[in-house]
């Protein structure tokens, strides 16, 4: 399977697992040893000024709210769009932050647009591949507007309706969509 790095990993309609139902996941790395990502639509209630003290050893404002990036313990990333402060390039434009330093300094500067995120969804070797012959992911290309978008209720149902028009067009062989069928 050809790498889906920088997609949009949609949980299908039929997906009722408890953490993964109606989400969105950006996926950051995806290899033959596995694939990772981070949940979009799943904010806490927990903001970055209540965390700050175990990220920066000191009491810090920013009423941002954490993401829940998946069920995975790991350290504290931040996505966002400012080159200097990557560890990676997730796509052009969107980049991601694990390295304390850099965590750190994107905090203080209350980096924006940007997510702040606790944990991620993990895949060992050929575990994802394996879910989409069940179909229980769907997929398209992420784009800037898809991670920094305030996180409502609609998002999931979005994305669900850009992929189907997708899968659509290719039974279909269709080549272009237009961006607004409603203009034809």
């Amino acid at each position: 399977m050809k790498s889906l790095k920088g997609q949009l990993v949609i949980a299908a309609p039929s997906l009722e697992t408890p953490f993964f139902e109606r989400t969105v996941i950006l996926l950051i790395e995806h290899t033959e040893a596995g694939a990772h990502g981070i949940v979009l639509n799943r904010p806490s209630e927990t903001t970055v000024g209540e965390i700050a003290d175990q990220v920066l050893d000191e009491p810090f404002e920013w009423e941002k709210r954490v993401i829940v990036g998946g069920p995975v313990p790991g350290p504290l990333m931040i996505v966002h769009d400012d080159p200097e402060l990557a560890d990676r390039t997730i796509i052009p434009g969107v980049y991601c932050c694990v390295d304390p330093d850099k965590v750190r300094a994107a905090i203080r500067r209350r980096i924006e647009p940007s997510l702040v995120v606790v944990n991620y969804a993990g895949w060992g070797s050929g575990q994802l591949e394996s879910e989409f012959e069940y179909e229980t992911w769907v997929t398209i290309p992420a784009e800037i507007g898809h991670v920094f978008r305030e996180v409502d209720d609609d998002f999931w149902d979005e994305v669900v309706q850009v992929a189907n028009a997708k899968k659509l067009s290719e039974y279909l062989g269709i080549k272009r969509l237009p961006d607004d069928p409603h203009v034809n």
